[in-house]
């Protein structure tokens, strides 16, 4: 009988998916099968390399897959299993979507990869981004929230984005927010007025013009 050894791409995976919740597989694809961990070697097909981890992780129970239409496409969708929980040190499997939120979700991580790529065309980096659920879970952790208590809007996700400057590099947090045909016009002047007090910028996204 072959055990499966977790290797650092596999627990870096798994802790993006547990701070990020869930992702489809073309993402994890992007981000951890561009290369071979060993050789460094470019991979000619990373989507074919990354499904053939994820559903080996599957196997083993650290990953729990399944699908997600988000409207334009029915999507494979990866998040942390209970095994998953021992290499992470945290309860990792229990951090949920609701189903209503999932396609949600997806639309807000695919804004992400939109900054990331004019990002990087501006010659910057993302130095690390939170989807509004860590966000959330980080500011309240250790305290109890009473009723009354009033918070900031919180955007959907948020980027450190390191840009070039003449002094090297300049950090600038930015607000990510995904709208739907939902939102009214005061819902948008409302959250862009709570981001201005806490962000350098906010970027808006929504499901047609």
């Amino acid at each position: 009988m072959t055990t499966l050894v977790l290797t650092a791409r596999d627990m870096d995976m798994l802790a993006f998916l547990a701070l990020h919740r869930e992702c489809p597989l073309e993402l994890l694809a992007a981000r951890f099968f561009q290369r071979n961990p060993f050789t460094g070697a470019i991979n000619k097909n990373p989507d074919k390399q990354c499904a053939r981890r994820v559903r080996e992780l599957q196997a083993e129970r650290y990953l729990d897959l399944s699908h997600v239409n988000d409207g334009r496409k029915r999507r494979v969708v990866a998040r942390v299993a209970a095994r998953g929980d021992a290499p992470l040190d945290e309860r990792a499997a229990r951090r949920t979507i609701s189903s209503k939120e999932r396609v949600h979700h997806l639309k807000t991580l695919a804004a992400v990869e939109q900054v990331e790529r004019d990002v990087r065309r501006r010659g910057g980096r993302v130095v690390e981004f939170r989807v509004e659920a860590a966000i959330r879970s980080e500011l309240q952790r250790g305290r109890r929230t009473r009723r009354g208590d009033a918070f900031d809007a919180f955007p959907d996700a948020v980027c450190t984005v390191a840009l070039p400057s003449t002094h090297g590099e300049r950090l600038v947090r930015v607000a990510i927010e995904y709208v739907t045909s939902k939102y009214c016009d005061d819902d948008i002047r409302a959250k862009h007025e709570s981001f201005a007090s806490g962000y350098d910028e906010a970027l808006w996204f929504g499901d047609r013009p």
